[in-house]
């Protein structure tokens, strides 16, 4: 399983959207997945147990350097887009992820 976190500005409407947009991504994918949200100062205490970040450009900034996959799309809430970049995200990194 890995863990993916929709990291926004105030974690609350937008990042929250994504996660069930995520989620549901990940269930149409069999991509064994928990989901989280939080806003970009928030986002330290998840490093420690998050593989995925997915993000907007403008909050890329704020995300500490880690051993996390980032995930920059323009419109987090596109589920067109940020199905595309997680599925080739968790085959190139997380293949034993999908079922």
């Amino acid at each position: 399983m890995i863990n993916i976190v929709c990291v926004c500005h105030n974690g609350m409407g937008t990042s929250m959207l994504a996660k069930i947009n995520i989620s549901n991504i990940c269930q149409a994918n069999n991509i064994d997945a928990n989901v989280d949200a939080c806003a970009h100062g928030e986002v330290m205490s998840f490093l420690p147990m998050t593989d995925v970040i997915i993000t907007t450009p403008e909050i890329v900034e704020f995300i500490p350097k880690s051993d996390v996959k980032i995930i920059i799309t323009k419109n987090i809430l596109d589920k067109e887009e940020t199905e595309e970049l997680l599925v080739t995200c968790v085959k190139e990194y997380f293949p034993g992820s999908i079922g």
